[in-house]
């Protein structure tokens, strides 16, 4: 076992937030999340990464206190409901499903090696027969203790709000994009630090000569993801009650989707833009409703004039048309995409022989979320993690108060932009603790609006 030392930092770091309000601690787990290739311990091949640790250390923190100060029992809403039925049933196919069909079919490994049969020149995964790895039980302990820690920030924010978990977001964000600027001006000595995990490394990769940014991750198209799930969140944040803060958190991030040359990034980043329009009615309330409507045709106009004038003057659209063309349009016969589209193939061929039960957590690697549920944990755990889902982001009517609104709202552009991500390139059917943040917050105030609640979003009181 192999613990980091700058692990120990931001232990420390929890230590004195939850020290000071326990509750809190939740918001410094939200804010590691961009540290993506942060591995705080390495036991035995597995790597722990920093955010599941503190995450640990939080549910251990709740148990606690429960015991010790004899607490109401933990109460479960519906989504808190399907995500442990979910979990429960994850585990079971990582536990019993991999061994149930094990060597029946070829999969693609989650854990990549130089053996296996090989099946195309135009990449080098290979397929070997399903059977057990470190990987069932890893996958499956990660979505326990997702689902677990859902259940602890829901019943942390119905008593004191989505306050922690805002300002974790907030935190987060402001991270990511410090952990972007170092990486652009080429700090690897510092990055290094933070990039203990055993994952491959791809921080040399370029997009028509141009390097591509990945932060606290280990390769683009998460960091680009990711980026682009926190702009969601605070552009519409920004949108509906104007806090200047939220405006630069949003800016900062879209840069880091657009240096990511992620496609993954940009078509979230589109699916954002298209889920605040459809919240678009949430933007212009109030009394200040006239005037900003007023300031964003103009700036919009400006925009245009601007777009215009570079694309006369400048070779700006030949090069934009170039990025669109590598990112977008080729990336179907690229290495990438041929061979992301056998993973998911192979995927839907794991649930097709295994009568829909899926061939269990972790024992395979597919292609975008339905393929990699469906392969995984069949019909039945497909059909939980979208009900889960439905049951706190679904439609809502939500009152024009901006008490509610503004995080609701937010989280659930975010929370789907983020799923629409996962769509296309999820590689396990972990729902992570990003988006485990983002449904407690839609799952919380849509039940205190329901009950006529009153909902804490800007200011908290000390835990008692």
């Amino acid at each position: 076992m192999v613990i980091y030392p700058a692990a120990l930092l931001f232990i420390a770091i929890w230590l004195w937030v939850s020290i000071r309000d326990p509750d809190y601690g939740v918001s410094v787990v939200v804010a590691t999340l961009p540290f993506g290739m942060f591995a705080a311990i390495n036991l035995g091949g597995l790597s722990l990464l920093i955010a599941p640790l503190l995450a640990l250390l939080t549910l251990f923190l709740f148990a606690l206190r429960r015991v010790a100060h004899r607490g109401e029992p933990v109460s479960l809403n519906l989504s808190a409901v399907l995500i442990l039925c979910f979990s429960a049933y994850a585990v079971f196919s990582a536990i019993i499903l991999v061994r149930l069909f094990e060597g029946q079919f070829l999969v693609f490994p989650l854990n990549v090696d130089d053996t296996g049969t090989q099946i195309s020149n135009a990449f080098f995964t290979t397929l070997k027969p399903v059977s057990p790895s470190n990987s069932n039980i890893s996958q499956a302990a990660y979505i326990l203790v997702a689902a677990v820690v859902f259940v602890v920030f829901s019943d942390i924010t119905r008593r004191r709000g989505v306050r922690p978990i805002d300002v974790g977001l907030a935190w987060g964000a402001g991270l990511n994009i410090t952990l972007a600027a170092v990486d652009f001006v080429g700090a690897d000595a510092i990055l290094t630090l933070i990039r203990t995990a055993d994952y491959t490394l791809a921080n040399q990769q370029t997009v028509l000569g141009v390097p591509r940014l990945i932060g606290g991750f280990s390769e683009p198209s998460s960091f680009g993801g990711i980026s682009s799930v926190f702009f969601a969140y605070f552009a519409t944040s920004y949108l509906v009650a104007r806090r200047s803060r939220d405006g630069w958190l949003a800016l900062g991030s879209l840069l880091c989707v657009v240096l990511a040359f992620s496609s993954t990034g940009y078509i979230s980043l589109c699916a954002a833009a298209v889920l605040m329009l459809l919240h678009s009615k949430h933007f212009f309330t109030g009394q200040r409703s006239g005037h900003f409507a007023h300031y964003v045709i103009i700036a919009i106009s400006a925009a245009f004039v601007v777009l215009s004038f570079v694309a006369i003057a400048t070779p700006f659209m030949e090069s934009a048309a170039n990025f669109a063309d590598e990112l977008l349009f080729q990336k179907t016969a690229s290495q990438s995409g041929l061979e992301r589209f056998a993973w998911a193939r192979y995927s839907l061929s794991a649930f097709v022989e295994t009568w829909g039960l899926g061939a269990g957590v972790g024992s395979l690697r597919g292609n975008g979320l339905i393929s990699v549920l469906l392969g995984s944990v069949g019909v039945l755990g497909t059909a939980l993690y979208f009900a889960f889902l439905w049951s706190a982001c679904g439609p809502v009517a939500l009152p024009p108060a901006h008490q509610i609104v503004r995080p609701f709202v937010a989280a659930r552009v975010a929370a789907l932009t983020m799923t629409i991500g996962h769509l296309l390139a999820s590689t396990t059917p972990d729902p992570g603790l990003m988006l485990i943040s983002l449904v407690c917050i839609c799952s919380t105030l849509r039940l205190k609006e329901r009950n006529g609640v009153r909902v804490v979003t800007t200011a908290s009181s000390p835990a008692r």
